[in-house]
């Protein structure tokens, strides 16, 4: 399995730009000057990447897909369910953590990607929970975070592993789950 992983990682090719955020009207009309900016029908393999977590023999593994075209939270969600059937990443353990990490390194040199999570305001703390309903039992926060008081979105930093409370409507990358 590494060996097939690590030929598929040498083989992926360019990094996309960026998408620290929304874009200025005149970004946006430069991106479609460029011919960088396609309609999302028009996305292709190209476009994306999917890989798997390498686990035990006879387990179900997860496949992923990393898509660096900036969407909002709602955007990615509906992206995944329509053209993957599938769903934006849940994350249950430090090493899926860790390996998405590896994965968006590889593929993107964005800050931030989406992921699954959601967090809504709740006393003491907010209350955090995945959009797939799978069990809420890892996290990865960075101190400080989730952030109390308005509903959030979660994106995996990929500087430094840690989850961040984002709102919702910023437009990410993002991270299915297939």
């Amino acid at each position: 399995m590494w060996p097939c992983l690590l030929l598929a990682l040498a083989l992926l090719g360019t990094v996309p730009p960026s998408c620290s955020g929304r874009a200025s009207p005149m970004a946006e009309e430069t991106e479609q000057a460029m011919g960088l900016e396609v309609p999302e029908e028009a996305v292709g393999a190209s476009d994306t990447q999917t890989l798997s977590v390498p686990s035990a023999p006879g387990a179900s593994t997860p496949t992923y897909v990393v898509v660096p075209r900036c969407r909002t939270f709602q955007q990615a969600q509906s992206f995944c369910a329509r053209r993957y059937r599938g769903k934006l990443a849940s994350i249950h353990s430090a090493s899926t953590n860790a390996f998405l990490l590896r994965l968006v390194h590889r593929l993107s040199n964005a800050g931030l990607v989406w992921i699954g999570a959601v967090s809504d305001p709740a006393i003491p703390r907010p209350h955090c929970h995945w959009t797939d309903r799978s069990p809420w039992d890892f996290s990865q926060w960075l101190p400080g975070h989730p952030l109390p008081g308005h509903h959030f979105c979660t994106s995996l930093c990929t500087k430094n592993a840690r989850w961040r409370s984002v709102k919702c409507k910023r437009r990410l990358p993002f991270i299915c789950e297939i």
